[in-house]
């Protein structure tokens, strides 16, 4: 039986941020009640009144404080429901590619987030297998968005 979608909410950005091969992850704190120590891409939710595109770069300066320019490219989507009354809730994925190498680009780290780094595919696999990414397994998780990603940077 199919369900009727009553009304549709877009309310987070993810953000996968690519430079020479590399992509940028940042790690919850493990005190964090939701993904506790968990490595991620960046991204955030859509405020009240803000386009996709400055939820985005607001995002990526508030975690990273990187000024992003430049095209983004639609990754992929995925959706939730919070509880059977709640609306469907939509998540977009973007991938950006920084020029340069990882250290032309300086790192302001928010004070919400524990640590962040700049990963090869197969660093990230290895951090995929041994459950330290979100999603492990999902065809949204971490890991999957960078494969994803990989494809087009």
């Amino acid at each position: 039986m199919s369900e009727k979608i009553n009304s549709l909410q877009i309310v987070s950005v993810i953000v996968v941020i690519e430079c020479s091969k590399k992509y940028l992850l940042v790690q919850r704190h493990k005190a964090d009640e939701v993904f506790p120590g968990k490595w991620q891409n960046v991204g955030g939710k859509v405020e009240l009144g803000e386009t996709i595109e400055e939820a985005i770069k607001r995002e990526v300066k508030e975690e990273v404080g990187i000024r992003l320019k430049g095209p983004k490219a639609f990754l992929q989507s995925y959706s939730w429901k919070k509880d059977r009354k709640s609306p469907v809730r939509l998540g977009l994925i973007f991938l950006v590619n920084l020029s340069g190498k990882p250290s032309d680009h300086k790192i302001k780290l928010n004070k919400e987030l524990a640590d962040c780094r700049w990963f090869e595919v197969e660093k990230a696999k290895e951090f995929n297998r041994q459950n330290k990414l979100i999603g492990r397994g999902s065809p949204t998780g971490t890991f999957s968005q960078l494969l994803k990603a990989e494809i087009f940077a």
